[in-house]
């Protein structure tokens, strides 16, 4: 009977680290590129980030900005409830936009 005790304790301890030690495997591998749409929860105050889909998305300097016509725009053009597309790249340190383009509404007729 204490074999079976001792079993079982090791059994959950060896399960309990098993699920602490082994990340969970996510559906985005870092360094690849994806596409989301979304709408802009807040900008940072230096414009370095914006957060969508309550994810922060970083911006450099190398990320292009623009509209649906093609218009090139700038990081300040980014404000809060506009419907964007973002095409980012995950790093360890978090998504990297590549191209951020701002979606016009469209309304039915």
């Amino acid at each position: 009977m204490k074999l079976q005790h001792t079993l079982v304790i090791i059994f959950i301890l060896l399960t309990i680290l098993y699920i602490d030690v082994v990340p969970c495997s996510s559906q985005i591998r870092e360094g690849e590129i994806m596409s989301f749409p979304g709408v802009i929860e807040s900008v940072g105050k230096d414009f370095k980030f914006i957060v969508v889909n309550e994810t922060r998305i970083y911006i450099s300097s190398n990320t292009n900005i623009g509209d649906e016509k093609g218009s090139v725009l700038s990081a300040t053009d980014l404000k809060p409830r506009l419907s964007v597309t973002i095409e980012a790249v995950r790093n360890p340190e978090g998504f990297f936009a590549r191209k951020i383009v701002i979606r016009t509404s469209r309304t039915k007729p």
